[in-house]
């Protein structure tokens, strides 16, 4: 007995088929099954069969299907053949157009953003070879500063700050910036220092350089100084949340975990003069807001977004958490030194530490020099 492994099913072609595929064939046996085979395709039809020199044309019915979405099912003709044969209706995802349909857009997004990465190379980086560096805490270096001077005219300026890290290894580095004059400004202008990617010192440098320049603040300042500059200079937003509170015991060592939560799941990176907490008290005192922030109902920001973890008892009474702590960044500690030695880089993880270490060090006495300056302000 004919199973009826096409009940409840309407058929129809959009197109003359091959081999024994006639309409008349196609009716008997779709009818012997409990299907219908249907000449016309109108909002009944379920299945739509077609050849791939049909679907890649897009023959009128094929333009017809794909205008009316994924209500059905568009399945090259093998489906129903192999069906016949083996007594039960198979999957239509292994015969489905739009499997090859997603195939083909996704072969024509690939071309595009390859496209895009060439004729970005010509005057910023290719992106096919390159990508958003991200420090340890997954930080990504691609920042955006603003400037809002309505006085000078200088409405939506803004500067886009990248450091760039190749996708081979040993990994290379490269600084860009891409500056649009206005909002909506469709050609931008490119800022590109070196000539070629080098070493993720190198190009640090040149990255943080050029954003004290435009903002007038160091980069381990970030947080201490935003806010309290002029709106002649550049502006620079850390990532903020609209979290009421931190829990205790997201505290100590949760210090990481903590300043991510704070900032609505986002890193605010390293390099910070003080710790996160330390350097939102001293920008609170330097711009006259109250330090803890008062709270507020859930999902409300305070002081720009950014509130105390934990409330004021928590807190040590000299004001002592986080003082004179500067974090060090070594950079990409995790290049190949094997690689680098031989094109002649010394990028020894040991050797990279130390070299780090001791401009750290230098910035260390300094920043306990600028801590007790603090502590006797804040005094």
């Amino acid at each position: 007995m004919v199973r009826q492994i096409f009940r409840k099913r309407v058929i129809a072609a959009a197109g003359p088929l091959p081999g024994q595929l006639t309409p008349e064939n196609l009716k008997r046996w779709t009818h012997l099954r409990r299907g219908v085979f249907s000449d016309e395709f109108d909002e009944t039809v379920t299945h739509l069969l077609c050849t791939e020199e049909q679907f890649n044309k897009r023959v009128p019915r094929v333009r017809e299907a794909l205008a009316r979405g994924k209500s059905f099912h568009i399945v090259h003709y093998d489906w129903l053949e192999f069906s016949l044969v083996e007594e039960r209706r198979l999957p239509e995802r292994e015969y489905s157009m739009w499997n090859i349909l997603a195939k083909e857009n996704a072969i024509k997004r690939e071309k595009a953003r390859v496209e895009r990465g060439k004729r970005d190379g010509e005057k910023f980086v290719n992106t096919n070879y390159y990508h958003i560096y991200h420090d340890r805490e997954f930080f990504p270096y691609k920042v955006d500063i603003r400037r809002d001077d309505a006085q000078a005219g200088e409405i939506g300026q803004r500067y886009t700050l990248c450091l760039w890290e190749s996708n081979a290894k040993p990994h290379l580095y490269w600084f860009t910036a891409k500056f649009l004059k206005r909002k909506g400004d469709s050609q931008p202008s490119y800022y590109r220092p070196s000539p070629c990617s080098g070493r993720w010192r190198h190009e640090m440098d040149l990255f943080m350089d050029f954003f004290r320049i435009k903002t007038g603040i160091d980069w381990e300042d970030r947080v201490i100084k935003q806010g309290t500059t002029p709106l002649t200079v550049f502006q620079y937003s850390p990532p903020v949340s609209a979290r009421p509170d931190i829990p205790w015991w997201m505290r100590g060592w949760w210090e990481l975990l903590a300043d991510i939560a704070k900032t609505g799941g986002k890193p605010i990176g390293r390099r910070l003069r003080h710790s996160y907490d330390y350097c939102l008290e001293i920008n609170a005192q330097l711009r006259g807001l109250p330090w803890p922030p008062p709270k507020e109902a859930p999902g409300t920001a305070i002081n720009g977004g950014r509130e105390e973890a934990d409330d004021a008892k928590t807190r040590p009474s000299d004001g002592s958490e986080g003082k004179g702590r500067i974090e060090e960044d070594d950079g990409e500690d995790k290049e190949d030194s094997s690689l680098a030695t031989d094109m002649g880089d010394d990028v020894d993880d040991d050797d990279d530490d130390k070299e780090h270490s001791s401009s750290d060090t230098d910035m260390d006495e300094d920043d306990q020099t600028t801590t007790v300056r603090d502590e006797k302000s804040l005094g």
